[in-house]
């Protein structure tokens, strides 16, 4: 493996992890709100 592919897998790598972490952190948002709608419902 050229120095050229490494640099190429590690950037997409690296944007792989980064759309992780987003998808991520939808989730937590929208099982958070969730769980504020719920809450505020059985109130």
């Amino acid at each position: 493996m050229t120095e050229e592919e490494k640099q190429a897998f590690i950037r997409r790598r690296r944007g792989r992890n980064w759309a992780i972490l987003a998808v991520l952190l939808g989730l937590v948002a929208l099982f958070y709100f969730i769980a504020m709608a719920r809450m505020s419902i059985t109130e």
